[in-house]
């Protein structure tokens, strides 16, 4: 089996399509997220049914009500048990699919260079706009094999108006690279909320009771990430290689309780994939176990490019003691573990830099 990135599409022979959710992966099985399940496969509730693939799925996903998460997965698990992986390494539970469930797998490099193909004459205003924005990444000077296109883009059901353009960068390097132009920019499609933006959007879906508005909003606008270009929204989501995964699934995390920690970012390189991290100087628990925290640790997209090197941040989450064979003995910080849909750990998790 292949490596399989962050992000990636998988059909599985049981008939639903799952999104990769992690670059590394413990044997025999990927880390995912549930995407579509076919209507008549389970009996969930709270969720929307679209027709894909000549059929009727349950759009699948974690972010409802407590009460409602946890009811449709206990009928995902009852139904299909084997994705359900309770890791003794982490003490945790994280969705799967066993490696010999996988019937498909998307290549995003190779719809990429498909859709490069096809005339300007012959895309609509969607395809466009993607073909635009592929332009523009490569002006970070990466090559065209270090990209690819995901999710509705890659599979073509994308609602024009409404559909994100999902675009994959491929290495961390490669993916500084784009984030970094895209930082200094200039393109008359490429837009970015503004702070004006971001207020309207804390002010209307009460985002966080974790953030103040001004924190929220100096938190939000530094990121470049997810823009508008040509006025549909668009989101970069950058993949480690290989060689380049800093997860370990033979590494024991002990739980130790919630705690509150401050730090300084000593480096940031890591907070581009999922999962990421902030290595943290200076680190001081403000509640819970008072123990040296080495890094904080991030399952969570929103928590992605939160805090740059040199800043510092204040974090709650799951302590943890990390024992490897590679180094020693260590505690770091984890926001976003499957867990925290259905319990109140995850009302508490946040990253935020703190705003002098």
């Amino acid at each position: 089996m292949e490596h399989l990135y962050e992000s990636v599409l998988i059909d599985t022979v049981d008939g639903f399509q799952c999104k990769v959710f992690s670059n590394n992966h413990p044997e025999g099985k990927i880390i995912v997220k549930p995407k579509y399940i076919p209507e008549d496969k389970a009996n969930f509730t709270g969720l929307k049914k679209r027709f894909f693939n000549q059929k009727a799925v349950y759009r699948f996903h974690l972010f409802s009500k407590k009460e409602i998460v946890k009811n449709n997965l206990e009928e995902f698990k009852k139904i299909f048990p084997d994705y359900f992986y309770e890791d003794p390494n982490h003490q945790n539970w994280f969705l799967v699919v066993p490696k010999e469930k996988v019937k498909k797998i998307y290549d995003c490099k190779k719809g990429l260079k498909e859709l490069l193909k096809i005339p300007e004459e012959d895309l609509d205003d969607y395809l466009k706009s993607v073909v635009g924005l592929i332009n523009l990444l490569l002006k970070s000077g990466i090559s065209i094999d270090n990209l690819g296109i995901n999710h509705s883009t890659l599979i073509g059901n994308y609602t024009p108006g409404k559909s994100d353009i999902d675009i994959v960068v491929y290495g961390k390097d490669n993916g500084w690279k784009v984030i970094h132009f895209l930082e200094k920019a200039k393109h008359p499609s490429l837009k970015w909320k503004t702070e004006e933006d971001w207020r309207r959007y804390y002010k209307d879906r009460i985002v966080s009771k974790n953030f103040s508005e001004e924190e929220y909003i100096k938190n939000m606008v530094q990121k470049k990430d997810d823009g508008f270009f040509n006025n549909h929204v668009f989101s970069i989501f950058c993949v480690e290689e290989p060689e380049e995964c800093w997860y370990s699934w033979k590494d024991i995390h002990t739980p130790l309780g919630i705690v509150k920690v401050k730090g300084i970012v000593k480096e940031d390189y890591n907070s581009i994939v999922r999962p990421g991290f902030y290595e943290l100087e200076n680190s001081k628990v403000i509640e819970g176990k008072d123990v040296p925290i080495k890094r904080v640790v991030t399952w969570s997209r929103p928590f992605s490019l939160q805090a740059k090197k040199g800043e510092e941040i204040e974090a709650v989450g799951l302590l943890e003691e990390v024992t490897s064979e590679k180094r020693d003995k260590f505690y770091q910080v984890v926001i976003g573990y499957f867990d925290t849909y259905v319990n109140d750990r995850g009302e508490k998790e946040y990253i935020k830099k703190i705003i002098k």
